[in-house]
């Protein structure tokens, strides 16, 4: 289990990379994902920051465009082409650095949205899937557990939708990203069963607040990560734990630097024990 964290060129405006993220390694992680979000202001300096740290030797991890204008609905019917153009460059920035990396990099997704009929949108889901599979052989496309988000659907919020789709399209590379946040405001009580955690293949985890707001450290106690955690080891989970932190949100957490790398040594030392 490699714990990892999700890095952005705005983490660093005030410290280097290596004085940003060597606290974090010395607590334990060892891995970095990169959201890629082509044709935005933040593009050119996401994609130069993920090429030098695959160049520098970090194990990176990716996940596709969600924000606005980015949706898979309608990829089944008439949208396919222009949804394809506007994925191609992070799908394509994706697998040339896993190819340079010597590594087979997750690539996570987020399903399709909008106020329609959930059968429709999940058709969308799976063609863009079957798609992706084909378009980028290094990577390995994750569907993510998604929370809640009214008044849309959103394809992937519940864990039977997400791992009902994985097995429907069989498909070695493809598996689950359990975010554990996610799960925990979509309700869930208990843990899920193994056929869901051995479909897993990556995590996405943080905290949430009193508000419900997600995307902290692991510091309210309200997301039950350490039974999560010791349920993947018991099944033998073999990929990556990234903490997904929101650096605007969080920023009113005191000492934020500092309880993210405390967040990596609670994780280490549980991971460590549970194996």
């Amino acid at each position: 289990m490699d714990l990892g964290f999700g890095l952005h060129p705005k983490w660093l405006t005030k410290r280097t990379r290596e004085q940003f993220l060597a606290p974090f390694q010395a607590a334990g992680m060892s891995v970095l994902e990169f959201t890629l979000h082509p044709n935005t202001d933040e593009w050119t300096e996401m994609r130069a920051l993920a090429e030098e740290c695959v160049s520098a030797g970090y194990r990176c991890h990716f996940h596709a465009p969600y924000q606005a204008p980015f949706n898979l609905a309608g990829f089944a019917t008439a949208q396919r082409a222009e949804i394809q153009k506007m994925f191609a460059p992070a799908l394509e920035l994706a697998e040339r650095l896993a190819e340079k990396q010597h590594s087979d990099s997750a690539l996570v997704i987020h399903g399709a949205h909008a106020k329609a009929a959930r059968a429709e949108l999940r058709r969308d889901t799976e063609e863009f899937l079957i798609w992706v599979l084909e378009e980028t052989p290094r990577t390995r496309p994750m569907l993510e557990l998604l929370n809640h988000k009214p008044p849309f659907t959103r394809t992937g919020e519940s864990r039977d939708e997400v791992l009902d789709i994985v097995r429907a399209l069989n498909q070695p590379r493809l598996g689950v990203c359990w975010d554990l946040g996610h799960d925990y405001l979509l309700g869930y009580a208990d843990l899920p069963n193994d056929n869901f955690l051995r479909a897993v293949r990556h995590v996405h985890i943080h905290d949430i607040n009193a508000a419900r707001e997600d995307h902290f450290p692991l510091i309210y106690g309200n997301v039950p990560w350490q039974t999560d955690l010791r349920a993947l080891t018991r099944v033998g989970y073999p990929g990556a734990v990234v903490l997904e932190i929101n650096g605007y949100r969080a920023q009113r957490v005191e000492r934020l630097h500092e309880r993210m790398a405390e967040s990596f040594a609670r994780m280490r030392e549980l991971v460590m024990r549970a194996s």
